[in-house]
C-alpha cells in the first residue's frame, strides 16, 4: 500500500530509482512547476514525470478507497 494512515496523520511512499533525497527534490521542484507555468510554452516540453508518479501512487484501487472510507 501507498498510504498509510496514522491517529494524526499519513504517509505516502514512493518507491525511488535513485537516491530518495534527490527524488524527492525533483518531485518537488517539478509540482513548483506545475503550479507555477500554467502555459504548456513555459514548462520547456518537461512532462513532469515526478509529479504523474506522486500522483499516480495516491490513488488505491477501488477496493482500497471503499474501505478507507469506513
Amino acid at each position: 500500500m501507498a498510504v498509510t494512515f496514522n491517529k494524526d496523520n499519513f504517509t505516502i511512499s514512493i518507491p525511488t530509482v535513485i537516491n530518495p533525497a534527490e527524488d524527492w527534490l525533483e518531485t518537488t521542484n517539478d509540482l513548483l512547476d506545475v503550479l507555477q507555468c500554467s502555459d504548456p510554452e513555459l514548462s520547456g516540453g518537461n512532462k513532469h514525470v515526478k509529479v504523474l508518479q506522486v500522483l499516480k501512487h495516491m490513488m488505491p484501487d477501488l477496493d482500497t478507497a471503499k474501505k478507507m472510507t469506513t
